[in-house]
């Protein structure tokens, strides 16, 4: 079951019996139980949840087979369990045999292996609820549902720019968006330009930037740039696996244009958010195919370089700076 799934058994009121809730996304799975709480009548709303840790199978069986106390049903949310208490449920026969009035969400931080024996349970009865990672079109929907609640104005395009800033963690995007709806304050819009006073760039957007910068000449702003992460503690390791991995995404970019792919087709190849793709493309066309692989491979010798001992990781990180970017002959005019 994916996430729009649970959501719609919740707002039918179909949901009930156990249901394992699993995936990378906390935000969402937050809001998913958040949910299903508001089908509970608030006025005995802490007579009818209940909170479990590591309970055992008579605990659990207890809270389990209560009835609901003057409401339609009872939520059981299980924020730790032991394989244990799996194992003696089946062997009773009754893991997926509870009172229909009873939903129990097992609560999973992070992804679930499909060893677990709770998911290798509830996995065949559709009962396992994955909470993917935030694509661009889920991330940019949910900017545009918090600004309706929260009375701003906010584009498609500002969206996307606001996700290709932050990242597609849910949690720092809603927070970052915040800060922007405030300072716009209710019935204001969100512009690029509130995006620029408010909203504090994740370390990759950063990094693209100043790979941008220098691939577009200018490198005394890449340069500073690059410097100033490294002062702020950014592993040199850390960014010039970055490095690489943009560089590859350029390449590939690249060799989409050299089969004649014109650049918006080019873009549309490559994975990642569209902006990414852009820049991408941007940047393709002003360096070779051969310069672009041995800019990754400068890139890809440095954590060999640090390994080996033959630099410090910092001279390491420089040295394929400078190797890539001072060859002035490899640069298409």
């Amino acid at each position: 079951m994916n996430e729009s799934e649970f959501y719609k058994a919740t707002q039918s009121r179909a949901l009930k019996g156990p249901y394992l809730l699993h995936g990378e996304e906390e935000l969402t799975k937050a809001d998913a139980v958040a949910r299903v709480k508001k089908l509970l009548d608030p006025g005995v709303l802490d007579l009818n949840c209940q909170s479990l840790r590591n309970p055992d199978v008579d605990g659990f069986l207890s809270a389990a087979d209560q009835l609901p106390f003057f409401d339609e049903m009872r939520l059981l949310l299980v924020e730790a369990w032991e394989d244990g208490l799996i194992d003696a449920l089946e062997k009773r026969g009754r893991l997926l045999h509870l009172p229909d009035t009873t939903v129990i969400l097992f609560l999973y931080r992070g992804e679930c292996r499909k060893t677990n024996h709770l998911f290798k349970a509830l996995a065949p009865e559709n009962r396992v609820v994955v909470f993917e990672k935030l694509t661009m079109e889920r991330a940019v929907n949910m900017l545009i549902r918090e600004s309706a609640l929260k009375g701003v104005t906010l584009t498609k395009a500002v969206a996307q720019t606001l996700v290709d800033r932050v990242g597609f963690d849910a949690y720092r995007l809603k927070n970052e968006f915040s800060k922007a709806a405030d300072y716009v304050g209710q019935g204001g819009a969100v512009t690029m330009a509130v995006l620029g006073d408010t909203v504090t760039p994740s370390p990759e957007y950063d990094a693209f930037e100043m790979l941008d910068a220098l691939l577009d000449g200018r490198r005394k702003k890449g340069y500073a740039m690059l410097l100033n992460a490294l002062d702020q503690g950014e592993s040199p390791l850390s960014l010039s696996g970055f490095l690489e991995g943009r560089l590859r995404l350029i390449l590939t970019a690249r060799e989409q244009l050299d089969r004649g792919l014109d650049p918006r087709a080019a873009a549309r190849q490559l994975p990642g958010s569209p902006y990414a793709a852009q820049i991408a493309v941007k940047n393709a066309q002003k360096r070779t195919a051969p310069a672009l692989r041995r800019a990754v491979a400068a890139f890809a010798a440095v954590d060999g370089n640090i390994k080996q001992g033959i630099y410090r990781d910092r001279d390491a990180l420089l040295l394929a700076v400078l190797n890539t970017f001072e060859k002035k002959e490899e640069v298409i005019k």
